[in-house]
């Protein structure tokens, strides 16, 4: 499909740009006009459209490509992979089940990582968990959307760590795609985004003052705030 005709982005005024960014996007993509496989214009043509730099653009794609709506191959561009939110690859069965069911499950497994995590926890893993809430609160008020998801698992993940069971770990750690997807896709469809680092920040102190009992409550409010 030609692209040439598809040309029609306007100039990006300076405020949230990669919030601004990925909406223009994302009403580009869902306009009619492309088709799954289709090649996005070039990187600096989207440049010299939407009036942004490269940074800027790249963090808007990445959210795409996160969310399984764009596909970028080196030396080939920027592909429509889906016009859906959703995939058929691995752990297909997994990201494709009802949205309910993934959060009791969610719930069930944050909630016990972080019981065991109040009562085995060590200083090295209460360094891990800081270091990964201070990236996600710097990214998040930086509009490094990416930065800030990845930031956000790896808290979760320090959590399950923390937790000294191995197989709670593995068992997190394959949660990891779909809860990569579900906030790309949040983030896609709120534009005036905020998250909800002060639960965060309470889990973590928490987990700090083996509080088991704040630990459930916050653990559960996280999960239902999603």
């Amino acid at each position: 499909m030609d692209t040439n005709n598809k040309q029609s982005f306007s100039k990006v005024p300076r405020r949230k740009l990669v919030d601004e960014v990925l909406e223009q996007l994302q009403h580009k993509i869902f306009s009619g006009k492309y088709q799954v496989g289709d090649q996005l214009p070039t990187e600096p043509q989207l440049m010299e459209e939407l009036g942004v730099g490269r940074s800027t653009l790249r963090e808007a794609v990445k959210i795409l490509v996160h969310a399984n709506i764009l596909e970028v191959k080196q030396g080939k561009g920027t592909r429509i992979k889906s016009l859906n939110f959703t995939e058929d690859s691995f752990e297909a069965r997994l990201k494709n089940a009802d949205i309910d069911h993934i959060n009791e499950a969610r719930k069930m497994l944050d909630l016990q990582v972080a019981i065991l995590a109040a009562n085995r926890r060590t200083e090295e893993d209460l360094l891990k968990m800081k270091g990964h809430l201070d990236k996600r609160k710097k990214e998040l008020e930086k509009g490094n959307y990416a930065e800030y998801i990845n930031a956000d698992i790896q808290f979760h993940l320090s959590i399950a760590e923390a937790s000294k069971n191995i197989v709670l770990l593995d068992l997190y750690q394959s949660f990891v795609p779909i809860l990569r997807q579900t906030l790309s896709q949040l983030i896609l469809k709120s534009m005036d985004y905020k998250d909800n680092s002060l639960i965060h920040e309470r889990i973590f102190m928490a987990i700090l003052n083996q509080d088991v009992e704040k630990v459930k409550e916050y653990a559960i409010q996280n999960v239902e705030l999603k």
